[in-house]
């Protein structure tokens, strides 16, 4: 099961204090946390006294340990140093499987919520994060700055594609954070992708090289 607790949150619109239950861990079994953080009721809250719903705000984590996979999301703060945030949970994640003897997990860290679903559902349908972020990469380039600026706009793997020969991205404007538009790679492209990465060890070392922390994101491309 995840781990939950009662907390005391502060209601933002007009300052109730309100005693809840909040989630930080979701366990990769829990299928009914994962589809309240699907659907954006996780650790949602609905203040009696004024009716304003809120997200807590709080760190989550998504933990698979029959196959090593942590994932984090924190809300970090546009002036914090990224960076010391990679070491902090990498160090932190190599620590604590040594102390428990166990195999070091594969470790994200995530700063947006969206990201946070992103990484899980991704884990969960078997694909590489790390080739989606260097397809999205891809696009970026290729597509030009009028069309798709990595400054202005953020990419998706869109979930609710039923077309299987499509791999789809939703393309979100930075500024508002609402979708915009939609954009597709052929599925048999990305396979072909795939596929050249999983053969070549080159190619592979390279991906380690453009993501060598638990911050796998297309962000660190255009940092």
């Amino acid at each position: 099961m995840s781990d939950t607790h009662k907390e005391t949150v502060v209601c933002p619109h007009c300052g109730q204090r309100i005693s809840t239950q909040v989630t930080n861990v979701i366990r990769h079994d829990d299928v009914k946390a994962l589809d309240a953080l699907y659907k954006g009721t996780l650790n949602r809250v609905r203040c009696a006294k004024c009716g304003h719903d809120f997200l807590v705000d709080t760190t989550l984590i998504y933990r698979d340990d029959e196959n090593p996979f942590i994932v984090y999301y924190v809300d970090i703060p546009e002036d914090a140093d990224l960076h010391t945030y990679e070491r902090e949970i990498d160090v932190m994640a190599t620590e604590a499987a040594m102390k428990e003897n166990l195999d070091r997990p594969t470790v994200r860290l995530t700063v947006s919520l969206p990201d946070f679903i992103e990484k899980i559902s991704l884990r969960r349908l078997g694909l590489d994060d790390r080739l989606i972020e260097y397809a999205k990469h891809q696009l970026f380039s290729n597509l030009g700055e009028e069309r798709l600026s990595s400054s202005a706009h953020r990419l998706l793997v869109d979930f609710s594609n039923k077309d299987a020969d499509k791999l789809a991205f939703i393309v979100y404007d930075r500024e508002t954070n609402r979708p915009i538009s939609s954009l597709h790679v052929p599925m048999e492209e990305f396979n072909n992708l795939v596929k050249e990465f999983s053969v070549n060890d080159q190619l592979m070392n390279e991906l380690d090289t453009l993501f060598p922390s638990c911050y796998v994101s297309v962000d660190r491309l255009f940092g």
